[in-house]
């Protein structure tokens, strides 16, 4: 059996208006739904993809608006959750592509004072934790955290739609406009980085 089609979607990645089907199969979906059960999954995809909350909040903030205004076009044809990915990653895309483009104009305009400014790395801490104390698993997810971060976005992009929220190659290949190899190979890449960047922490922490 195949996959069903995904339903046709516009620039926004939002499917286009269309007839909505009758009220007995309609999904019982509301903007208090979305909100409350959906709102910090968008949070968290888009903070996860552009690297710090502020954008990650404007992103929601953009992407519940979106879904709000067309909700009354959401045939149910697809499940909710995937039409969601599909709007917060495109919405995740285009600010960070506005966002490189305002960091590359501030940056040709004030480079000398950026480098004069540039804080100096320090050294690493040194993290030795017991099994047993509690501050572990929060100190595990940062640092699982930070290398996902650290991954280049097209490995990143590719690594949390797939590992981290669980969708299929072909899902991230039509989200991203890849080919499904090359969504493997980036996929691949990212989990050896990834396997490279966590292994020093977690086989006797870290030494400065």
């Amino acid at each position: 059996m195949t996959d069903p089609t995904p339903p046709p979607v516009g620039s926004d990645g939002l499917p286009p208006p269309g007839e909505a089907p009758s009220a007995a199969h309609r999904p019982e979906i509301t903007a208090e739904v979305v909100f409350r059960e959906y709102a910090p999954r968008i949070y968290h995809i888009a903070r996860r993809m552009l690297g710090n909350d502020a954008d990650a909040e404007d992103v929601t903030q953009d992407v519940l608006l979106q879904v709000i205004r067309k909700l009354d076009t959401y045939r149910g044809d697809s499940q909710l959750s995937t039409w969601l990915h599909r709007v917060t990653v495109n919405a995740a895309l285009a600010y960070r592509q506005k966002r490189s483009n305002r960091q590359r104009r501030e940056t040709n305009e004030a480079s000398d004072q950026i480098l004069e400014s540039a804080p100096a790395n320090g050294p690493v801490r040194r993290w030795m934790v017991g099994p047993d104390e509690p501050v572990l698993a929060a100190e595990q997810a940062a640092v699982i955290e930070k290398a996902i971060e650290d991954l280049p976005v097209p490995f990143r992009d590719v690594y949390i739609l797939a590992d981290v929220e669980g969708l299929q190659n072909a899902e991230i290949a039509d989200m991203l406009k890849l080919s499904v190899p090359a969504v493997k190979s980036r996929l691949h890449r990212a989990r050896m980085r990834m396997r490279d960047s966590l292994a020093p922490h977690f086989e006797g922490g870290i030494a400065s």
